[in-house]
């Protein structure tokens, strides 16, 4: 009877939970609507800065690289043209968010937590501390970005490609599913067709991650196949790249180091860390655990890498950092800092695969050496450094609305 009792609360406590989540979604939702639609009035020197009515312009002008540019091109041929753009940015926000938390459920048992990690990640912005960096976006590296469409647009399809990625590899060691693996290129190759910067990160991390799969034991063959996937987006990098970097655009890329992030940071050797600073600490205390279970995944040929989402995540990282220090845009495009868009979808990608870690740390009895006041208090501290990071994304959103560049 008394288990009967318990398990009603419980349920009518996630019952709640899930109605909060919805009133919340949906207010969320609203307001983003609301800034996107406002951005689509955007003049020089106005309100609501962002770059979505300049994207909005190239499009009906009949140039662009992105898949975005076709769609605003059919929803200006609709009446309340603005309207349905504002609408569809506000679907691709939210629809991150609910994809993020269906992704999580291999990860994360409890669904109400898989909502709120997925709601806390696609919130999150740098860690800020106004005498490092005095703007709160600008100068930093940010996982969440409301002024740029085809990022908010690449961000959903690029979660959706990645965790395919993470789900066709953890079965292969037994079998190779062709529909997943098309499935996968087509994805891809529209994710790329979005926005180049995924694909950019993405694709060295993938053949590091195939390598240390095939040195854990998993057939050549199944890597092979799995590699070819990225057939069709080659090719639509190829376009791409001659739309933005063809010679008569007089664009370029060249390496300088540290142009790109030292273009609008005064300290980048602080604000990269603090960019993702519940990232790095998580990092700190799991690195080596993990590099000893990878070490032991290829000695043994135990068929696959134990912590492939870990590994291919801050690999992600690695080479977005080498391109944001490296590389250089000529040309016109010589002060967007191009380079940081993959650059930030990995700070997201990291928030989200630091939150299953630091859940997994936590239920770990063994975890630092099964010390319960330290597990306590490294709970506290660290929860504490996330909410702060989901604060300042709050915090952001709410200036965004009031009409605020994203210079503030």
């Amino acid at each position: 009877m008394g288990n009967t009792k318990s398990k009603l609360k419980l349920n009518k406590a996630e019952t709640i939970g899930f109605l909060v989540w919805i009133v919340v979604l949906v207010a969320y939702g609203v307001a983003c609507t609301y800034l996107y639609y406002n951005q689509t009035q955007f003049v020089e020197g106005g309100k609501f800065e962002s770059d979505l009515a300049a994207h909005i312009r190239m499009a009906l002008d009949g140039w662009g690289y992105s898949v975005t540019a076709i769609i605003y091109k059919v929803f200006f041929m609709l009446p309340l043209s603005e309207l349905w753009v504002a609408l569809f940015l506000a679907f691709c926000t939210i629809g991150t968010i609910l994809l993020t938390a269906y992704v999580l459920r291999p990860y994360i048992g409890k669904s109400i937590v898989r909502l709120t990690v997925a709601m806390m990640s696609g919130l999150a912005m740098p860690f800020y501390i106004s005498f490092i960096q005095g703007t709160r976006y600008i100068g930093y590296q940010s996982p969440s970005i409301w002024h740029n469409s085809t990022y908010i647009v690449m961000k959903l399809l690029a979660t959706a490609t990645l965790f395919l990625c993470f789900k066709i590899a953890k079965n292969y060691n037994e079998a190779l599913s062709f529909k997943l693996c098309a499935a996968f290129a087509v994805l891809l190759a529209l994710t790329t067709a979005t926005k180049t910067s995924f694909v950019a990160v993405f694709a060295p991390a993938a053949l590091i991650m195939l390598v240390g799969d095939g040195l854990a034991g998993i057939p050549i063959k199944r890597l092979f196949l799995v590699a070819s996937t990225i057939i069709p987006t080659i090719l639509v990098v190829l376009f791409q790249e001659a739309v933005l970097f063809g010679e008569d655009t007089g664009n370029g890329i060249v390496i300088e180091f540290g142009y790109t992030v030292f273009l609008r940071a005064e300290t980048p050797q602080y604000t990269m860390i603090l960019s993702a600073l519940f990232p790095v600490l998580i990092f700190l205390f799991n690195f080596i655990s993990v590099f000893k279970d990878t070490w032991i995944d290829i000695r043994q040929k135990r068929g696959g890498l134990t912590h492939r989402e870990f590994l291919v995540s801050w690999g992600m990282w690695f080479f977005g950092a080498l391109e944001l220090l490296l590389l250089k845009e000529t040309g016109n495009r010589v002060k967007d800092a191009n380079f940081a868009w993959g650059y930030n979808y990995c700070l997201f990608i990291l928030f989200i695969v630091s939150c299953i870690y630091f859940i997994k740390n936590l239920k770990d009895k063994t975890f630092l050496g099964g010390n319960k006041t330290f597990r306590a208090v490294y709970g506290i501290v660290l929860s504490a450094i996330l909410g702060y990071h989901v604060y300042c994304g709050i915090y952001f959103f709410l200036r965004l609305l009031d009409g605020t560049t994203y210079f503030m």
